[in-house]
């Protein structure tokens, strides 16, 4: 569940919908691999009584494709469970609107003819109504008064959610649990204090009692069973403080309780199984945390668990195909994504963060390969890209309104058309014209070094202009506050002999600092890189990892060294990062070695590694972010993206080879344009999957097609019949699951359908045909 700011004030309507409006473009950023990516999409009817303008399904394309995907059925990989949504906490306020409005809200998110056709829901087990939250929309009923006493009249709003899923053919309800109820949390609250569970080991088993006698009563009493019971949410996070409930556990206390609740239930007679650990993102799989570890490591639980569940939040492609690959060595253990939304501020209606849903949908199907796909809250009041619904309701008495975004008709591209038990299978996508990019080759700076210096004497002094922390010219700072204007500007950089020392000063735009409290120095945003290039033979022509970036030509550095403020970790992200080679030329700087005074960090590099500074020797200092869920190829740098979000740099490529590299040093007669300068690959701006539906007995094919214009595509599908029939439904910027014209693919003498046909822009198109 992510933390999200409060919401600023927003005008309401009396409207029961209002038009979506679009907003700036933000798309996902994350690399596809082509293999696993691509897709198609079809011209369709607007939603109005007016048709949109579009090309005839037969007329031939203006251009030879670009794109062609190929769909093979033979290869199947998983069998999807459904997609979803939670109810937290919206549910338990809107279920209390009017019969109309709270009807509308079910249609529109669990009907497939009049909405998106969800095949699954969240509930949550609320912790208990805590005053001392400081949002009432993060604090949810609990049914508990004391061990064993309960009343069942409680949450009826959010039950009545329930039951609008299940009268609308939600068969598959998930119950979950935030924080246990406050009658067992150690604090009396629903959130925790610093460094420590909430939740006593004592009270695992009158927790465990708990969460049987709420299923068991959903079962008996209200015809709602539960396919899975989660009892931990985002483990790992500390939720110490009053801003929505919840409740941290170490890695121990994961297994212990997700063991004990795996035995209790086996035991009930019950058929609900255990989801856990709903860590908050894929790197928790593969990166050595133990809190998926040691659940799969347990052979009880790894036999006896419903599926392993995990969170996409700032996830990238290569983080799912890493944990993907972990999870290949267990076949027989579900991977279940259960929640994902974009942590971006500010509400968005078009499609901008529709395409980046659909992309990130399509990237945990098709490279993490999760079987289920839940949402996290359906509907949001807050100023943020989270509900798939956005309302300005936030208490009884205001208008009960409500707004849809394209978002929410993007999930249903998926959602309203795989059902469950649907395969996946192989589709693949070759395009032509396709470049590789070309990484930037940094020059090095040959400062005037004076010799013979004794301690107190500059060595030497460069100056770096200001207000050029935008790499090659086009990078934004992410969009969080917490990154002051100015933080990774590099000013200055002064070399003082130190006695058996040198002490490099560097100045930044900004005074250094550490928002998240972390680190031993007191700065976590940059990470200081400083090369030198002693002239000498040989040396290295890689930064290092993650700066994305070559040494010129001419230079080649032999000595590096590297400041970073999370000294308590850095030294093991090096270990794993660097190579032992490179390990021989590097000195990390730890926390003696490191003082910071507003604006300026010094660093004390020894001279026996450093050796004495020479005329002639070249130096380069780079300024990059600083990021603890960096790609495995990274050692702590914030990447740069092609679109900016709260976190990351915008303004580069989602690629491999833009500069990680907000400032640097820059020659005379050379602008800092140029000592950046990268070529980007060609971009993959197609993408599609494909699966065979059991309950509908459809292929279905899902397209997004990201680029600003129409893209040309060549479909072929084997096939025993000798036409293929496909239906469009197309979400656009003017449109909602659209139903378009029929596109007939007429099969060849090879057995194989092909067609040919317009990919329109920035959309996302479900095709589905009949299979035998």
């Amino acid at each position: 569940m992510p933390t999200i700011p409060l919401p600023s004030p927003a005008p309401s309507s009396e409207t029961l919908y209002a038009p979506a409006t679009p907003s700036r473009r933000t798309v996902l950023a994350a690399s596809v691999a082509a293999g696993a990516a691509g897709g198609v999409a079809l011209a369709t009817a607007a939603p109005s009584a007016a048709r949109a303008e579009q090309p005839r399904a037969d007329q031939p394309p203006a251009e030879a494709p670009r794109y062609r995907l190929t769909v093979d059925p033979a290869t199947v990989h998983q069998t999807l469970e459904g997609f979803g949504a939670s109810g937290s906490w919206w549910s338990q306020k809107l279920g209390s609107w009017s019969a109309s409005r709270r009807t509308a809200i079910a249609q529109l998110l669990f009907s497939r003819t009049q909405g998106i056709g969800l095949s699954q829901f969240r509930y949550n087990i609320g912790g208990g109504i805590d005053d001392t939250i400081t949002d009432p929309w993060r604090t949810a009923e609990t049914f508990a008064l004391g061990d064993g006493e309960y009343d069942w009249s409680r949450d009826e709003a959010a039950r009545w959610f329930l039951q609008a899923a299940k009268q609308r053919g939600v068969e598959d309800v998930i119950a979950f649990v935030n924080s246990p109820p406050r009658h067992l949390t150690r604090n009396g609250h629903t959130y925790g204090d610093p460094g420590t569970s909430n939740l006593a080991p004592v009270d695992h088993e009158p927790f465990i009692a708990y969460l049987l006698d709420v299923v068991r009563h959903f079962r008996d009493e209200e015809g709602i069973e539960f396919r899975t019971i989660s009892p931990i949410n985002e483990p790992q996070w500390g939720w110490d403080g009053p801003g929505q409930e919840g409740c941290h556990y170490e890695p121990e206390q994961v297994r212990e309780l997700t063991a004990a609740v795996i035995e209790a239930f086996a035991a009930s007679g019950m058929e609900t199984t255990v989801s856990a650990p709903e860590s908050g993102e894929y790197k928790a799989l593969y990166s050595g945390e133990k809190y998926a570890e040691l659940l799969l490591e347990d052979p009880m639980i790894r036999e006896g668990i419903g599926e392993l569940a995990t969170h996409s939040y700032w996830s990238t492609d290569e983080q799912r195909t890493l944990a993907a690959e972990a999870m290949s060595r267990y076949p027989d253990v579900r991977l279940g994504t259960t929640e994902w939304c974009e942590m971006v501020n500010g509400r968005d209606y078009g499609m901008d963060s529709a395409l980046t849903l659909a992309r990130t949908v399509h990237a945990d199907l098709t490279l993490a390969q999760t079987t289920t796909w839940q949402y996290w809250i359906a509907v949001s009041r807050y100023d943020y890209r989270d509900g798939l619904i956005y309302t300005d309701y936030v208490e009884r008495g205001d208008p009960e309104t409500f707004e849809e975004t394209r978002r929410l008709w993007a999930l249903g591209n998926y959602s309203r058309f795989l059902r469950p038990g649907a395969r996946r299978i192989e589709l693949t996508v070759a395009t032509e014209s396709r470049t590789e990019g070309e990484m930037a080759r940094i020059p090095f700076v040959i400062p005037e070094v004076a010799t013979g210096t004794a301690a107190g004497d500059r060595i030497f002094r460069l100056e770096d202009p200001a207000g050029d922390d935008v790499g090659p010219g086009t990078y934004t700072y992410p969009s969080n506050p917490v990154f002051v204007p100015g933080c990774f500007d590099l000013l200055s950089v002064e070399a003082t002999d130190a006695g058996e020392h040198v002490e490099f000063a560097i100045r930044l735009g900004a005074d250094l600092q550490d928002p998240w409290n972390g680190s031993p120095v007191g700065y976590d945003l940059q990470n200081i890189d400083i090369y030198v290039d002693t002239r000498a033979e040989g040396g290295f022509r890689e930064l290092l990892p993650g700066r994305r970036a070559l040494v010129a030509d001419e230079f080649a550095w032999d000595r590096a060294i590297l400041a970073s403020g999370r000294t308590d970790v850095i030294a093991s992200d090096v270990a794993a990062k660097v190579s032992a080679e490179m390990r021989e030329a590097l000195f990390v700087a730890l926390t003696e070695d490191q003082s910071v005074a507003g604006d300026t960090l010094t660093v004390r590099v020894p001279k026996s590694f450093l050796g004495d500074l020479q005329p002639g020797w070249a130096i380069q200092v780079l300024v990059t972010g600083s990021e603890g869920n960096m790609e495995s190829d990274s050692l702590r740098v914030r990447e740069v993206l092609r679109e900016g979000t709260d976190w990351n740099f915008g303004g580069g490529s989602d690629g491999h080879e833009d500069p990680n590299i907000l400032d640097l040093l820059v020659p005379v007669g050379m602008t800092q344009a140029e000592a950046l300068s990268w070529t980007p690959a060609t971009r993959i701006e197609v993408l599609a999957s494909a699966y065979l539906d059991e309950e509908t007995g459809n292929l279905v094919v899902v397209a997004l097609n990201e680029a600003e214009t129409e893209q040309e595509i060549e479909l072929a599908v084997p096939t025993s019949s000798k036409t293929l029939v496909l239906t469009p439904h197309r979400t656009s910027e003017t449109e909602s699951l659209a139903r378009g014209a029929q596109w007939r693919l007429q099969r060849d003498s090879d057995g194989i359908a092909r067609g040919t046909t317009r990919l329109a822009p920035r959309s996302i198109t479900t095709f589905t045909a009949r299979w035998s």
